[in-house]
């Protein structure tokens, strides 16, 4: 009986992808560090509740939509809905149930913004289900995607107050560029199975193609990534450049040498020859962490140095405890 519960929770876990909602759950968190304001350890921890709560609306919505596409990979039959271990009426039950909380927990958390964060949650919640709905079809979804964690971001600084700086609102910019930019890359995980149930994802559109076993990416591909790449790095750097933030020379140093390591992995995935999963989500997964422990490093000046470190560390120590309870191993295939 003990085993069977444990199982059903794993499963739960693995649909909602709970290993990877950190990130998320992050977002409105550093955006509310990023107004300025003295706020609880609490204020931080229900944002952060919230966060998790878009995420798991976000992918179990998304498992729901792909289900038939899933089912065509031979690499994706452990999936829950796919094997069966969960239900599609318990997945919708979560996806409700989710939605719903994220509006009931906002009037108790945050009764005084309640009103301007239900309108928030409703235009985050909207960009999340139409890229789940129409992600494999419609030309560059990616961006409802990266609008929804946007505004996701947003909800935590309009948390804090009505009149949010700007600085703020660079953070948001940068998660939604981060977003952008790993949905777009984690599609390359799935070109050898995606066209088969008609998918057209933004790597297939764009020309990335598996053939007999040998990955091809083409120009146009890396060059629409680096051009995004390149306006994610600006944004990085342009909080130093108007002096939004207190800062000391080592942190724009440790910012460098961040997106220096974040642009290695890219590169790295970029250029493969052959297509392997799972190296492939290894370098894209290392890109992802690189690039978000810059946000730490741009908000030490409002944070302290504790918070910073957890903010690093969180994410890498999040991600492992998950992916070994979950799948019982640090780089399965997912």
């Amino acid at each position: 009986m003990r085993l069977m519960y444990l199982n059903t929770v794993k499963a739960y876990f693995r649909l909602g992808r709970i290993h990877s909602a950190v990130l998320t759950g992050l977002a409105p968190v550093v955006t509310a560090a990023a107004t300025g304001a003295s706020l609880s350890i609490f204020h931080y921890v229900e944002l952060f509740l919230i966060g998790l709560l878009f995420h798991i609306f976000l992918f179990v919505y998304n498992e729901l939509r792909d289900i038939n596409i899933d089912k065509i990979s031979k690499d994706l039959k452990d999936k829950p809905l796919v094997d069966g271990s969960i239900t599609l009426k318990n997945a919708k039950i979560v996806v409700f149930s989710s939605v719903a909380l994220i509006f009931i927990l906002t009037f108790v958390f945050f009764f005084e913004q309640a009103l301007i964060l239900i309108a928030i949650a409703l235009v985050a919640l909207v960009f999340g289900g139409l890229y789940d709905s129409l992600g494999k079809r419609f030309p560059h979804a990616d961006y409802f995607v990266a609008l929804m964690l946007f505004f996701v971001a947003l909800y935590g600084g309009f948390s804090v107050s009505t009149d949010i700086p700007l600085f703020a609102y660079v953070i948001a910019l940068l998660a939604l560029f981060q977003m952008l930019i790993n949905n777009i890359i984690a599609g390359l995980k799935d070109v050898d199975h995606d066209y088969l149930a008609g998918g057209l994802s933004t790597p297939l559109r764009l020309g990335v193609q598996v053939k007999s076993g040998l990955f091809f990416i083409s120009k146009r591909f890396m060059a629409y990534v680096a051009l995004l790449k390149t306006v994610h790095i600006s944004l990085m750097f342009l909080p130093f450049m108007m002096g939004w933030m207190p800062y000391e020379d080592w942190q724009l140093y440790m910012v460098v040498l961040l997106v220096f390591v974040a642009v290695f992995f890219m590169v790295r995935f970029l250029t493969m020859k052959v297509f392997e999963r799972k190296k492939l989500m290894r370098a894209i997964g290392l890109h992802e962490m690189f690039a978000f422990m810059v946000i730490p490093f741009l908000l030490l000046g409002f944070i302290g140095y504790v918070a910073m470190f957890i903010l690093v560390v969180l994410p890498v120590v999040w991600l492992g405890v998950f992916l070994v309870i979950i799948y019982g191993k640090l780089m399965p295939v997912i």
